[in-house]
């Protein structure tokens, strides 16, 4: 025997030996469970049911009953057809051009599958060729794409068992309304409806034929981005519609000479929900997987045609007031880059519900688009000097390290190679806390940080206060005093941080939803916002204090925000080069954070003063416009200090009758002879001097690295 037919028959033999073995494996795998498991399909939940809307309720604020809220239109442009409402000719054409012997096999085409893997042995080809459309199918709905032989058998297996459970028509059904049509299209009525202006079951031959071979390759053979790849693929697909008596000659040769007329109807299916129910979308998604074990195609399919009843936290109110002032081009000045963007978060301090979500300034782009408010992977905003509170003097407050007339040096201090600046040129000196919160002084949290340790400040914010941005990096002072965080923290994050001084010092994890109830009146999913001590009442009040000193005091740098005779305590925050801007605000009604910033990182600088502060002010004046100010407010411990530049000699307090301390209120401080020449004592032990020393301080900091630093504010 010739040598070449010696190798051709080796190469053979070993490629059936192969194959061989793969089959007999599979074969094996699926007889015992191994694969073809449904679980992971839920096709209880993926049924020919799933054409029902699901729904998001809230609480009417006049009634106190649950109400529409609503809509949950379909994922991505989906709307679903109706087997009977699919013409022959464009299941006929699916059937064609990707399974033409989708009526003969039981899931799996053997030819084809021999034909595929003999030319990726050979040629290395990817071609999707020996997926039946079943195979396609489940892959569809368990969103597992991975390339491997594995994942492949796997398929296989499922799609055996999917043969036995459903027919030959629900299999086309499903898979006609789970395929992705470029274009945001998914599902065949939708695609019909944007390309063409109608329904499915209106559309030609030629018209089915051009959408039905998008599929393979959307961006390939998208009609509108390439009509000549678009058109050469639709002939393909005629073609072998004739050739497998699908159509007659005399319709084949009508449909390739059938002029298309496009009509790219973007407004099909493509209804702007508000940024409060994109974030509903977002979390229920997630929960259906975490917790219920589906996959993400199956989780999404469930919501958006699944019957769900999702009974939200948001108050429609708040939530239209939020919508009409950020929508407003107003309420926000352009600059050199042109309007920056802007969001919101709006939350009830004393229960973890969020009432009312913004994820930008203008009109909204369409349903799931940026979600600036929430989406930290993808907007990482910093949050400059609003994380001094939560990071730095909070907990510094907790463990009694320091207290509001507790005396620091502004000076020049260094980290590392870096040296914190503030906002304001030159340094203060001795200061008060209480005066470093009102102006925002850099310097002070720095040195406080410090001497707490960083650990203790990471450990604070994300065990306590739940931030769950934080990445290793992030545990140095720069970081953690200044807000130059790796990933930023979202408004909602913040938002909930902030609520822990409204209610007394403890933390309730952010809720959108309470709970989601399926088409069959079952609950599926409950969202309870858990809850932890945070810090101490006394020290939440105390914090309290600062903070409405700081929109109070005639230092304080959150002035602008006051409106009415409410109670109002917040912080202001800004970034390095005027990148961010934020106002994170309470009242003893609601707490809410405002960004401002430009996607693409520019200057605010062209702002006289800080945008945020408006913005929050003309939603939270307007929502408080109904409330009843004797009706509640928050506790907050009065922060009488006197700083060090005002000397006390010849000051006693009237209280004690003794000499007149930093500790001493302010009201109780007058002019006399003091009964000794002892200081006070019942307004807390004096602090010793802190001695002279040099104008710069170095600050060691072993696990330092660069910063992205905060100007203050």
């Amino acid at each position: 025997m010739k040598k070449p037919v010696k190798v051709f028959l080796k190469v053979f033999l070993s490629i059936i030996l192969i194959f061989a073995i793969i089959f007999a494996s599979m074969a094996v795998a699926i007889n015992f469970g191994c694969v073809g498991n449904l679980d992971a399909l839920h096709l209880e939940d993926v049924d020919l049911s799933l054409s029902l809307s699901s729904y998001v309720y809230c609480v009417d604020p006049d009634t106190g009953e649950y109400k529409e809220y609503e809509r949950i239109y379909g994922e991505d442009n989906r709307v679903w057809a109706e087997f009977e409402d699919i013409p022959s000719h464009v299941r006929n054409a699916a059937v064609a051009i990707e399974d033409e012997r989708f009526y003969e096999h039981s899931g799996v085409d053997i030819m084809s599958t021999f034909k595929a893997a003999f030319g990726y042995i050979f040629n290395k080809s990817t071609a999707r060729g020996g997926s039946t459309i079943t195979q396609q199918l489940v892959k569809n709905l368990t969103g597992d794409s991975d390339k491997n032989v594995s994942r492949k058998i796997q398929e296989m297996g499922r799609a055996i068992q999917l043969e036995k459970k459903l027919s030959k028509d629900e299999i086309l059904e499903l898979y006609l309304n789970t395929i992705y049509l470029s274009q945001g299209c998914n599902g065949i009525q939708s695609a019909a409806k944007f390309y063409f202006g109608k329904n499915v079951s209106e559309l030609s031959i030629a018209e089915g034929a051009c959408l039905v071979g998008i599929t393979q390759y959307p961006s390939r053979y998208d009609p509108l981005l390439n009509p000549d790849k678009n058109k050469e693929k639709q002939e393909t697909v005629l073609k072998k519609m004739y050739e497998l008596d699908y159509i007659s000659e005399a319709e084949y040769k009508a449909a390739v000479a059938e002029e298309l007329k496009f009509v790219a109807d973007k407004s099909v299916g493509m209804s702007k929900q508000s940024y409060f129910v994109d974030q509903i979308i977002e979390e229920v998604i997630e929960d259906l997987q975490n917790e219920c074990g589906y996959s993400k195609a199956v989780a999404a399919n469930l919501l958006y045609n699944g019957g769900l009843k999702i009974y939200s936290t948001v108050d429609p109110q708040i939530q239209q007031i939020a919508e009409k002032v950020f929508a407003n081009p107003d309420n926000l000045a352009s600059g050199p880059n042109g309007k920056p963007q802007a969001s919101m978060c709006v939350m009830d301090p004393y229960t973890g519900e969020v009432k009312a979500i913004i994820g930008g300034f203008g009109e909204k782009e369409g349903s799931r688009t940026k979600r600036r408010a929430t989406d930290n992977k993808n907007f990482p905003r910093q949050p400059g000097s609003t994380i001094k509170p939560i990071a730095v003097y909070a907990p510094a407050l907790e463990m009694g390290m320091i207290k509001p007339g507790s005396i620091y040096e502004d000076k020049a201090i260094t980290v590392g190679n870096w040296s914190p600046k503030n906002y304001y040129s030159g340094f203060k000196g001795k200061v008060t806390v209480k005066y470093a919160i009102d102006k925002s002084i850099n310097t002070v949290p720095v040195q406080i940080l410090q001497q707490m340790g960083v650990e203790t400040s990471y450990n604070f914010l994300t065990k306590k206060l739940g931030i769950t941005s934080l990445v290793s990096s992030d545990k140095n002072l720069p970081a953690l005093a200044l807000g130059g965080l790796t990933n930023g923290i979202s408004n909602m994050e913040l938002t909930a941080a902030y609520c822990t001084f409204v209610n007394d010092g403890e933390y309730n994890t952010p809720i959108t939803y309470t709970k989601v109830i399926d088409s069959n009146g079952e609950v599926i999913l409950e969202s309870k916002s858990t809850s932890n001590v945070a810090i101490s009442k006394s020290t939440a009040r105390t914090v309290n204090g600062l903070l409405y000193s700081v929109c109070n005091s005639s230092t304080g740098t959150g002035t602008p925000a006051r409106f009415g005779s409410y109670s109002i305590a917040g912080k202001t925050g800004t970034t390095d080069n005027d990148k961010d801007r934020w106002f994170v605000g309470y009242t003893p009604y609601y707490c809410a954070a405002v960004w401002v910033g430009y996607d693409t990182n520019e200057t605010l600088s062209f702002f006289s003063s800080n945008p945020a502060i408006p913005l929050w002010k003309k939603v939270m004046e307007e929502v408080h416009s109904t409330k009843n100010l004797a009706a509640k407010s928050f506790n907050y411990t009065p922060i009488y200090v006197v700083e060090p530049s005002v000397s006390l000699d010849g000051l006693i307090c009237d209280a004690s009758g003794l000499k007149a301390t930093d500790n001493c209120p302010v009201a109780s401080i007058k002019e006399g002879e003091p009964l000794t020449d002892k200081f006070c004592d019942i307004h807390g032990e004096v602090e010793p001097e802190t001695p002279e020393e040099d104008n710069q301080t170095d600050i060691d900091d072993s696990t330092y690295t660069p910063p992205l630093s905060d100007t203050g504010l």
